[in-house]
Formats: C-alpha cells, structure tokens, sequence
C-alpha cells in the first residue's frame, strides 16, 4: 500500500468525513523519481487548492485571499497522510495493534482487500482499511473509535490509472494574484534563537511505540516569535505539540476541544501556551499535555 501511494500515476475522486464535516475532493498524483507531484481539489465547499511537489507544499485559500508555502517534510496529501510511511516500514506494528483479514469488498468499482486493525490499549483508535486488489491503493479508510463507529472516513468513487500525467494537470486553477503569501518552515535564524527555550519543555509520557518523527519552528505572520511544533507517531497514529508565547495566541485555549477524530489539549505554563493536537482519542492527548515539564 505504501509502495502503490508513492509509484503509481493516478487521478481520483474521494469523500473525506470527519465528524459533520464532508467533502467531496479530487487528487491528482504523479510519482516522479526525486519526489512525487500531487494537487488537492476541494469539489465542494469554499474552493481551495492543495500542490505538493518534491520541496514544498502550497496551499491556496480564496476565502482568505491567501496562500501558504510549507517547505519541511511535505509528505503525501490525502489519503496517504494517514500514515508515516518510513515508521509504519521500521515499526513492530504488531506489539501495538491486532491485525486480521476483514475479507473482500468493492470500493470504486473495483476488487478491495479489507484490513481491520485493532488497537491494544486505549491510547489509539482502530481503522479499518480497504486496498485495491489490483493496483494496491488505499481506497477505503475508516478511523474506528470502535468496531464499529467511524470517526474519520475516506473512500474513494472514482479512480483512474493514466499512462501520463502532463504538467498543466498539476498546475493550480484559482488565481492567487492580490493573495497574502505565508512562507512556514525554519526562518532564517528561528531555530537558533528558538531551540534552546524550545528544548526547555520535555514530554514525560507518550503512549508505547510514539516516537518524535518531525520536528519545526514555524513563524506566521512574520515578525513574531516562532511556534515550535513537534510530531510523534508509531506509523498509524500521530499526535502533535505546538509551543508557542501565550501572549501570541489570539483566542488562548485551555482544556479539552474535539472535532470529529481530531482531539486537543491545551495548557498555559510560565507564559507559553502548550498544545497535544492529534487523530487518537481525548484521553491520551490529555495524558500527554499532563506529563510536560519545564526543565
């Protein structure tokens, strides 16, 4: 599945669902030798473009007259941001979570193995996962809270397999002429002056098989003091914390906030907002928001 995700050329139609939240979205991908090319488009909803190429990640939003480049770590696009291909290949993701055969299936119009993985303690949810037989994509996801309930789907109506993809395929269509440009990653000298109040706060507990897989100081608007943000996964589950000046932070959270898989938990320590934002359930971002310290 994740060989399929980053060798193929492919142009699909999916449904993403998170909570109340649904949306009917298009992606474009093309595997290329030094990094895969990909463009997002939202079919429903305030319009809005997502281009991904071997460097950076441009995000365009009309409704903000905006874009907003990230240049760290670009990863895939949906549906493949749902795991960390280089942890799930590394990860013994069978001390963590039960794996069984959930039988065939038909997404798409095409044959689908079912996977269901079921997590072993409460840290994290289960997923069941449906890959083309033939070409071995990803192209039923569901995050499980249990057997039963999904919090997250992503399935797949309409897939094909082009022999080419031609540029103008992966070119933008809304105009950012006029737009607000945000450029995120590492400002020039941001990780300097960061790292050290950054590395002052340290994580006392993470659910077993987490391990810190990206790590970046962010800067938006320019100007202000950077936001540190660091990611965690074990391949199929990930959680985020974000620190960053209280003073900073427009609306200052504090406590539990949930919406459809995503969950977060915010605290305010010595003048810093501390943020565990992730798709696992409430109780281990709170666990984890309850185990930082200040060195």
């Amino acid at each position: 599945m994740v060989r399929a995700s980053r060798s193929l050329d492919y142009i699909g139609t999916f449904v993403y669902r998170n909570g109340s939240i649904i949306r009917s979205m298009k992606i474009i991908h093309r595997a290329a030798v030094g990094g895969s090319h990909e463009r997002l488009v939202a079919l429903s909803g305030v319009p809005r473009e997502v281009i991904r190429d071997g460097e950076r990640v441009i995000c365009i939003f009309p409704d903000d007259r905006a874009v907003v480049i990230t240049r760290r770590r670009p990863g895939h696009l949906y549906p493949s941001a749902a795991f960390d291909p280089e942890v799930v290949i590394d990860s013994a993701i069978s001390e963590f979570y039960i794996l069984t055969s959930g039988g065939t299936d038909r997404v798409a119009d095409r044959e689908v193995d079912v996977i269901r993985i079921r997590p072993k303690d409460r840290y994290r949810y289960g997923l069941r996962l449906a890959v083309g037989r033939e070409t071995g994509l990803l192209l039923n996801m569901e995050l499980l809270e249990d057997d039963s309930t999904a919090l997250e789907q992503i399935v797949y109506t309409h897939l094909e397999l082009p022999t080419s993809i031609p540029d103008e395929a992966l070119k933008p269509r809304i105009s950012d002429a006029g737009y607000r440009r945000y450029e995120t990653g590492d400002p020039e000298g941001t990780e300097h002056q960061s790292a050290s109040r950054a590395q002052e706060w340290v994580i006392g507990w993470l659910p077993a098989g987490f391990r810190m897989t990206d790590e970046s100081y962010r800067r938006i608007p320019p100007g202000e003091e950077a936001v540190h943000h660091r990611v965690y996964s074990d391949g199929l589950a990930s959680l985020s914390l974000f620190i960053e000046p209280a003073a900073g932070v427009g609306n200052r959270i504090e406590g539990l906030s949930s919406v459809g898989a995503v969950n977060a938990y915010s605290r305010v320590i010595d003048g810093y907002q501390l943020s565990v934002v992730g798709e696992v359930p409430a109780i281990a971002v709170e666990k984890v928001a309850a185990s930082i310290t200040k060195q």
